[in-house]
């Protein structure tokens, strides 16, 4: 596994996510009192990804940067363009190492990338909440536009002096208009909570793909699990038949060959056990992605060590930038503001505009055989003189604003408790990793190794090397295990973060 290089600045670490890289710089001032010379050391030292044993700090090797005494006066500016210029590219080289590291989990798995995609295309939860957002849509120019004009017409059914039918009509038209900046008012509210309902769906995407990704690493853990107890199973069949030979030279007792038989047995039915399991986590995977339940689950036959490479204040800014559900607080709150300014609108006055045409027999007007067509404008307006229900929407707003602050506020506070509870199961999982991984199975390995040819020497008693073995099964278990915690840990951050691109729809 590559190493990573660690600078130690100021005798302390700076300690980032494991897998980041640590730096440091120790500077010693020498030469202030007797004037002889100013040294600056930096000491770069190496470790692994997983973190297990850095090398010690006579290792580094120290480089030293000479100034002379006739030019003491100098030194400190240049001393400091140095440092200055030191700093600033190995900000350079660490941000580009976080920025190639900062991939999604699943980015390592081309399989599961695609039963992401599927689920995007054809999950009938977010295909629901796509169309109602694009429902919300149609909204806008239903509300954004004038009101229907009202058209009257009039007949005189016995007029005084008749000359023609058509002279006994007449005909209004009129159009109301509300207030100035109401019609756009409107559009920026329902705009705002189409917003909202967007966003929600982006929610629903993130817990969608997380639940996704955490069902086929349980699928997978699964699958290895059944893989690493067949093994046990050769195994112990392996000693089977050297209880069986020992045996038969009577050099073994027959209560070893039956602990070998009920072991067997025993790891049989952890299979079917383990087998029996896959089937409900499969019929959930699937109903995600809206398949078969006996559809079949492509994995992973091997599980690569993660690295995460983001410290905490970073993550805790990336989920107030990034996750959708602050911007569906954020779209609520515009929408609540369009609602309280669209009540004071409500309350000014609006506006009729209309024109009348009579005949020239239509009332009055018969009884001028010269008289023409009468045209006349007409105005009117409303007048919002009952003010209770305005004020009262002007309430109800305020009311609903100071919700959205407090919610958003309780929103905080859950997302960080959250990220604390994946990171705390990230560094734990990590811890167990490296265990496991580099101290407990290498010795149970050679424990067991060690007991096996001396029992077939002899030396020992075969419970201790069905104990051993026994051991050995139950550390690669968890291994897997904590492996398969750790990238849920990872699951959960990057969905906290809301790491997903925003859905744009599936193919209709």
């Amino acid at each position: 596994m590559n190493s990573r290089e660690k600078l130690v600045v100021s005798h302390e670490e700076t300690p980032l996510l494991r897998g980041d890289s640590q730096r440091s710089v120790q500077r010693s001032w020498q030469g202030c009192v007797d004037g002889t010379s100013n040294e600056v050391y930096i000491r770069l030292s190496h470790r692994t990804l997983t973190g297990h044993t850095p090398r010690l700090a006579k290792q580094a090797s120290p480089i030293c940067l000479h100034f002379s005494p006739l030019k003491r006066g100098l030194s400190r500016p240049i001393l400091s363009i140095v440092l200055v210029m030191i700093i600033t590219i190995l900000g350079s080289l660490m941000a580009t190492l976080q920025a190639q590291n900062t991939e999604p989990a699943s980015a390592y798995y081309p399989q599961l990338e695609e039963y992401l995609q599927i689920a995007a295309e054809g999950n009938p939860e977010l295909r629901a909440l796509w169309h109602r957002y694009k429902s919300e849509l149609e909204v806008i120019p239903q509300v954004g536009t004038l009101p229907d004009p009202e058209i009257s017409i009039g007949y005189t059914l016995n007029p005084m002096m008749s000359e023609s039918v058509w002279g006994q009509f007449s005909a209004s038209a009129m159009q109301m208009f509300p207030w100035f900046g109401t019609l756009q008012t409107r559009r920026d509210m329902q705009r705002a909570s189409a917003e909202a309902g967007y966003e929600r769906l982006n929610s629903r995407q993130l817990v969608l793909f997380r639940n996704i990704q955490t069902t086929w690493f349980d699928l997978t853990e699964l699958n290895q699990k059944i893989a690493i107890t067949s093994e046990t199973v050769e195994l112990v069949r392996d000693l089977e038949a050297l209880v069986e030979v020992r045996y038969e030279t009577a050099r073994a007792g027959q209560a070893d060959l039956l602990r070998i038989q009920m072991e067997e047995q025993r790891l049989h039915t952890l299979v079917e056990n383990l087998q029996d399991k896959v089937n409900p986590i499969r019929t959930r995977f699937n109903a995600y992605l809206n398949r078969e339940p006996d559809s079949e689950v492509e994995t992973t036959d091997r599980i690569e060590h993660f690295d995460f490479y983001l410290n905490e204040d970073q993550l805790r800014t990336q989920i107030h930038e990034s996750n959708p559900e602050f911007s569906e607080l954020d779209a609520q709150e515009q929408m609540l503001n369009e609602q309280r300014h669209l009540a004071r609108l409500n309350g000014r006055p609006s506006f009729g505009l209309g024109i009348e045409m009579m005949g020239r027999d239509f009332g009055p007007m018969s009884m001028f055989p010269d008289s023409k067509e009468m045209y006349a404008a007409m105005a009117t307006i409303r007048i919002p003189l009952y003010r209770s229900r305005y004020s009262s929407q002007y309430r109800q707003a305020n009311e609903q604003l100071r919700s959205v602050d407090y919610s958003r506020i309780q929103t905080g506070n859950r997302l960080n408790t959250e990220l604390e509870q994946a990171l705390e199961q990230y560094r734990e999982s990590e811890r167990n990793i490296t265990l496991l991984t580099e101290e407990l199975i290498p010795r149970a390995e050679q424990a067991f190794s060690i007991l096996s040819e001396e029992y077939s020497a002899g030396n020992t008693r075969f419970d201790e090397v069905l104990q051993v073995q026994r051991q050995l099964l139950d550390l690669e278990l968890e291994q897997i295990e904590a492996v398969v915690k750790q990238y849920k840990a990872i699951i959960n951050i990057e969905a906290l973060v809301g790491d997903v691109a925003p859905y744009q729809g599936g193919d209709e």
